[in-house]
């Protein structure tokens, strides 16, 4: 299962393995849900320099909610 499809879920043990290659959608928002899917126990599988992109790496979000609130059409 994936992490997107994990959101939500809680489950005992989870385990995240993150690949040999990086990877933009690696980010730090993507390792917290993960963590927090776990109720009891996480298990990390990762080299220790994808670990560390992936949490210096934050995601830009683009709702369009800036830009519709300062619409001055409104």
């Amino acid at each position: 299962m994936t992490v997107h499809k994990a959101q939500g879920s809680e489950f005992a043990h989870t385990v995240l393995i993150i690949p040999p290659e990086d990877s933009p959608v690696l980010s730090r928002e993507l390792l917290y849900t993960a963590i927090t899917r776990a109720r009891k126990c996480f298990t990390l599988i990762a080299p220790r320099e994808r670990l560390e992109n992936a949490i210096q790496r934050q995601t830009r979000r683009m709702s369009g909610l800036h830009a519709a609130l300062n619409d001055p059409r409104r």
